[in-house]
């Protein structure tokens, strides 16, 4: 990934666009030394946006699944 300067993207923005449509490039976006942006193809934000998914269910499942072993062992400590 390359670091462009926000100045820099600004005057060349239709270039970076096209050699992250066409070349498949990606970009950081500067501000000084900070990092503030990224210019990606859409291939990798779709990516991006299924891992998200993915981890947003997984935690949901695991949250439910702790949720259920704390259930049956409240019960077990009720039958004793």
């Amino acid at each position: 990934m390359e670091n462009v300067a926000m100045n820099e993207f600004r005057r060349q923005v239709g270039e970076y666009i096209n050699q992250t449509y066409y070349a498949n490039k990606s970009f950081v976006l500067t501000k000084g030394q900070k990092r503030v942006a990224a210019l990606v193809p859409i291939a990798i934000l779709d990516r991006l946006s299924e891992l998200e998914s993915f981890y947003s269910q997984t935690l949901a499942d695991r949250q439910q699944a702790d949720a259920s072993v704390d259930k049956i062992s409240e019960t077990d400590k009720e039958t004793v």
